[in-house]
């Protein structure tokens, strides 16, 4: 992926590459939101050979919340999220993730994502709905340096007329 794109400074599950057990997922920005390709795990099935749901919502929020970041340099907070589970998502195979905004004002925002298989089949997408967060309100909630947030989002973002 996109190797110009800074790391999350915390621990998060998703991308962080700083969380041992985490996704370490890894994006590259489009036009209007994100993508990247990434391969569940087998000790992330439900069944064998099938990713549980909740990795499978947690990568449809995860590229959403990226899609947010990249063109918005701001943090999304999911507060509400709707998951159609349309075919079982296989684990160990290459999977196609992306995240688009479809709208947003200065506080909240509205995302759909998809994960799609090698063939371009849809297997699960969603529909989200954020409030937007800055580095300072971030920094109040989990602890994390406002300066090095605020730097992390002006690296991610570094364009604001988007």
């Amino acid at each position: 992926m996109n190797a110009t794109l800074p790391d999350w400074p915390g621990h998060c599950f998703g991308c962080s590459p700083r969380n041992p057990l985490g996704l370490h997922l890894r994006f590259e920005r489009t036009a209007e939101g994100c993508r990247t390709s990434h391969s569940v795990s087998d000790r992330h099935c439900g069944i064998e050979g099938i990713a549980h749901g909740g990795i499978v919502s947690t990568l449809l929020d995860e590229t959403a919340a990226w899609a947010i970041i990249l063109h918005s340099g701001r943090l999304g907070l999911t507060t509400r999220m709707g998951v159609e589970f349309v075919k079982p998502v296989p684990t160990a195979t290459p999977l196609e993730l992306e995240a688009w905004i479809v709208s947003r004002d200065g506080k909240r925002a509205t995302t759909r994502a998809e994960i799609r298989d090698g063939g371009g089949a849809v297997l699960a997408h969603c529909a989200a709905e954020w409030a937007l967060a800055s580095a300072a309100v971030v920094s109040r909630m989990s602890g994390l340096d406002r300066s090095l947030l605020a730097g992390f989002f002006a690296a991610a973002h570094p364009s604001p007329a988007d």
